[in-house]
């Protein structure tokens, strides 16, 4: 158990964190953990986070079958930045807390050598003391445009507008130890995963 480690990879949309996440999993035998799942979980009905949200932004944003309409949540706090901290003061501090239940679950199976974490906001939440390094996947601005345009239907516009609230890449690179760069191929990705883990 004391050599399980913790990777923290993070990125902006269109990076392709998923695909590599899913290598990690399927072919270098990670535990892997997404935090947006998590998040997503614990705002369903019977969640740690559905009684506050509700309460704070109202049930104008429920779905007919009485969960929480995402894209309702969304719209309420996008150019919103005040709502936007209070939204993620009722999902982070439990999303963290099940982060680290599952950690410890996982090292104590002994079923895996390290555990890989995903978050787009890893190095904003203080997760140095989870996390034995962060890795970031790196791809250049143009693909990550053309793959948001390709993968999730999102207009020019709407790249736009998330383009601009992400950090920039110097940020990241600063920040983490292991650059993962996805320009090209998964084979190129799985080359680099491989030196690195060996």
């Amino acid at each position: 158990m004391k050599d399980f480690k913790v990777y923290g990879v993070t990125g902006g949309a269109g990076t392709g964190k998923s695909e590599v996440m899913k290598m990690l999993r399927d072919e270098f035998g990670a535990f892997v953990i997404i935090s947006d799942d998590l998040a997503r979980s614990l705002t369903l009905k019977g969640g740690a986070s559905y009684d506050l949200i509700v309460d704070h932004f109202g049930r104008q944003i429920l779905g007919p079958d009485g969960e929480i309409d995402r894209k309702r949540l969304a719209e309420a706090v996008f150019h919103n930045k005040k709502e936007l901290e209070a939204l993620n003061s009722m999902t982070h501090p439990y999303v963290r807390k099940e982060i680290e239940r599952l950690i410890k679950e996982a090292a104590a199976s002994g079923k895996y050598s390290f555990a890989a974490l995903e978050s787009a906001i890893l190095l904003d939440c203080g997760y140095e003391d989870i996390c034995d390094e962060f890795w970031y996947v790196y791809t250049d601005p143009a693909i990550r445009r053309e793959r948001m345009k390709v993968t999730r239907g999102y207009s020019d516009e709407k790249v736009d507008a998330v383009m601009k609230n992400q950090r920039p890449d110097e940020y990241f690179t600063q920040k983490c130890r292991f650059v993962i760069e996805n320009n090209t191929s998964l084979d190129h990705v799985r080359l680099q995963l491989k030196k690195k883990l060996g």
